[in-house]
């Protein structure tokens, strides 16, 4: 089969998937890039439509996960070398990449989880990509049962978002077009305890102090101005990460992976592979 050319219309597809918000959730996809997060999606079963490679790539182990997709039926595309170049936002991008069919959560996919006793990471406005990818990633390797994103936080069908998530997107319900309130609402109708990391010596409890077992829900703010007085206020608890040094607060990657893996320790069995002290 001759290889796609840049103008061809599926080539065009992918570039306004890869540079549209508004394109992604209409047609409600999303974009991935690299073998690992395509070797990741297929491990995880995800509805991926089609698989795009360049003709140039001469990388063994990309064949190899591209036999895989074909074997499932998925269809895969050769690009003309120097297509990815022309439509990727990376000055390095990758020699491959796929479109995959989003699945919209809701909060309802937490229930179960959360009655068996399991913790949800939530962010609040939440901007960065970087920060929000993080954020999924720990809680997913944290053994979260899901991660809520409210309203006005970044989408995480970003490709930068996706990037940093390093698959974990694909293990775990991602909520999201939800508020605040109503998120709320939901914790204290199912009887999840709310936490939300702060930095008030003067009301907060160490992490590693608070009870964090049974059902839980940890809420990270805003990167520049963390959460509003009247968010703190509508919690049941605030934690802090008490800081040995002249810092005076880490940013939401570094805390949302402080306090999940504490409220992974807390769950911690013998059996288990975390460390109890």
């Amino acid at each position: 089969m001759t290889p796609l050319r840049f103008q061809n219309p599926r080539i065009q597809r992918l570039r306004r998937l890869l540079g549209r918000r508004s394109a992604r959730s209409d047609e409600g996809v999303f974009v991935i890039e690299g073998r690992k997060l395509l070797d990741e999606a297929l491990r995880a079963a995800m509805p991926i439509e089609c698989v795009f490679v360049s003709a140039d790539t001469a990388d063994l182990s990309i064949a190899t996960v591209l036999e895989r997709a074909s074997r499932l039926g998925i269809d895969v595309v050769s690009v003309e070398a120097g297509v990815f170049e022309r439509i990727a936002d990376v000055i390095a991008p990758q020699s491959v990449c796929a479109i995959v069919r989003r699945h919209r959560w809701g909060l309802l996919n937490m229930t179960d989880g959360l009655l068996r006793g399991g913790f949800v990471a939530v962010g609040v406005d939440i901007r960065d990509p970087g920060n929000a990818g993080t954020l999924i990633r720990s809680a997913e390797a944290s053994g979260a049962v899901g991660v809520v994103l409210c309203a006005d936080s970044v989408d995480i069908t970003s490709p930068k978002v996706v990037r940093s998530t390093a698959g974990a997107l694909f293990h775990l319900p991602v909520v999201t077009d939800v508020s605040f309130e109503e998120t709320l609402a939901f914790f204290r109708d199912n009887g999840v305890r709310s936490w939300a990391t702060a930095v008030r010596p003067d009301r907060c409890v160490a992490y590693f102090d608070a009870d964090l077992c049974g059902p839980t829900a940890v809420v990270f703010g805003n990167e520049s101005h963390g959460l509003s007085e009247a968010d703190l206020g509508a919690v049941d608890g605030l934690l802090t990460i008490p800081m040995l040094g002249h810092t005076e607060s880490l940013n939401v990657a570094v805390s949302s992976a402080v306090v999940c893996f504490e409220a992974a320790r807390q769950r911690a069995t013998p059996e288990s592979s975390l460390p109890t002290p």
